[in-house]
């Protein structure tokens, strides 16, 4: 068994591995019977998160600190977590899993027993673009969906070196992302039932469908606005409430998932490559998209693939 670890050193590898998240100590508690340790899925990193303190938080201030965004797949393996996320109450138990957005406020409250989850960190901007239909985020899958155990035995047999049965293969990293956002895709599709109602929600509501149709060449204002079941004029106030426009909102995230796929190419980021998947995000004008990645990223496509090698853009 494992010796406890000192709060403060299990509080600085939650931060190494996970963002801006911190833990919550029970009160007078020093020790946590736990440990919080780093794997890898082919590029993506892969947390363990075991321990006995009181909860997780992610406020505000945490999402401002953290550069990079990702979408985290949280399965459970020991103990009950009670999850406060995206406007959801959910309880985790053994073998349940959800999606964790980093861009939103979280609570993960643990059990009177000491729990341990499993964390898959996936690009935010990647991961939704490619999503077929909008994902779930902050509703749990149950042990008893068909995909369940297929997704937990990938982590578990290739990221955390448990025992590999004869007929199970290694998926690729691309294929294990398919597979979650399959499983998280609300097959009846959201929007139809979408009610218009104050500008902040018609605001997540509009970042939502950019962000989950992003590469595709249908994403105009227009398109929002039926969408949205509201006007074009309406759409644009609903950005102006939010100090932002269409194709600001449309071209950051475009250059983000740029920066997202660059990273994830590394060396093989030569300039005919670059072009090819800014053209595929849905940048028609090259002189265009390297003047508008340099400015929100201070340096060139090249220049930036240089300098985050071996990180994930933020």
């Amino acid at each position: 068994m494992n010796k406890p670890m000192h709060y403060d050193d299990w509080q600085e590898n939650l931060h190494s591995i996970c963002g801006h998240y911190y833990g919550v100590a029970k009160p007078r508690q020093r020790l946590i019977h736990g440990r919080v340790d780093a794997h890898k899925f082919d590029t993506l990193d892969v947390a363990s998160v075991a321990g006995d303190v009181d909860c997780i938080k992610r406020d505000r201030a945490g999402i401002k600190r953290d550069e990079s965004e990702h979408i985290f797949f949280l399965f459970q393996l020991t103990g009950q977590l009670k999850v406060r996320h995206n406007n959801n109450r959910v309880i985790l138990n053994p073998s349940e899993s959800l999606l964790l957005d980093s861009t939103k406020e979280a609570e993960l409250d643990f059990d009177s027993a000491p729990g341990h989850l499993i964390s898959l960190h996936m690009p935010r901007s990647t991961f939704l673009a490619a999503s077929k239909h909008e994902v779930e985020i902050g509703l749990k899958m149950c042990a008893e969906h068909p995909m369940a155990a297929t997704i937990q035995k990938q982590i578990s047999n290739f990221a955390l070196g448990g025992k590999v049965d004869g007929d199970v293969h290694k998926a690729s990293s691309d294929m294990l992302l398919n597979m979650i956002q399959l499983a998280f895709s609300n097959v009846e599709n959201v929007e139809p039932n979408y009610h218009p109602g104050v500008n902040e929600d018609r605001f997540q509501f509009a970042i939502q469908l950019i962000e989950s149709h992003l590469t595709e060449d249908e994403l105009t204002l227009d398109w929002l606005a039926d969408r949205m079941l509201i006007s074009r004029r309406q759409v644009q106030r609903v950005f102006q409430e939010a100090n932002d426009s269409f194709a600001k909102a449309v071209r950051s995230r475009r250059l983000k998932l740029v920066a997202e796929t660059l990273c994830s190419i590394g060396s093989q980021s030569k300039p005919a490559r670059i072009s090819e998947v800014a053209y595929y995000v849905g940048f028609r004008d090259l002189s265009n998209f390297n003047r508008g990645f340099k400015e929100q990223y201070g340096r060139s496509p090249r220049e930036y693939v240089s300098d985050h090698s071996t990180t994930v853009p933020g």
